[in-house]
């Protein structure tokens, strides 16, 4: 489930963030690693991807607007799954004492951006929890509405292994 930051949102944090350039192929993060750093996509393409079962298995296609990082950025936890960008792109990034430095100055946008970023680990999570529900009850344990956003992953993830068996 992708989660695209809302635009007003982004105009009132990107003063607090770095912008990093990145190239086609440049490992923006790398699974178990213990940076803790958010990113925030403003140009390209980002693969999310985990390969500890010994095949790289692509999570999630990111785009424009769209953020990672955000559990390791919340709870200071190893990082889940790496990133590598897909095509070239730009990101902003938001570490520790940037978010001090936005807590310090403007508290109430940083109170908006952490309840926005719970809102993408609960929408994760729900996610997560009908899937669990699926695999282990079979059909008509979903509700429709919920179903979609499982049927949306699964069509990024078919898009991901197209764009790599294409090499693009």
């Amino acid at each position: 489930m992708n989660v695209t930051i809302p635009k007003e949102l982004a105009a009132r944090i990107v003063w607090f963030c770095s912008r990093k350039n990145v190239l086609v192929g440049e490992s923006i993060i790398d699974k178990n690693s213990t940076d803790r750093d958010i990113f925030i996509i403003s140009r390209g393409q980002f693969r999310v991807h985990d390969d500890s079962a010994g095949e790289d298995f692509v999570l999630a296609m990111l785009k424009r607007g769209d953020i990672f990082g955000e559990m390791s950025f919340l709870d200071g936890s190893i990082r889940s799954a790496s990133v590598t960008a897909a095509s070239n792109g730009s990101l902003l990034v938001m570490g520790e004492s940037e978010f001090s430095n936005m807590l310090d100055k403007e508290p109430e946008v940083a109170v908006l951006f952490l309840r926005f970023l719970a809102g993408v680990v609960s929408g994760r999570l729900r996610v997560a929890n009908d899937a669990l529900l699926q695999v282990a009850f079979g059909n008509g344990e979903i509700i429709n509405q919920e179903f979609s956003h499982l049927k949306e992953a699964i069509a990024e993830m078919h898009a991901a292994v197209r764009m790599e068996l294409d090499g693009t």
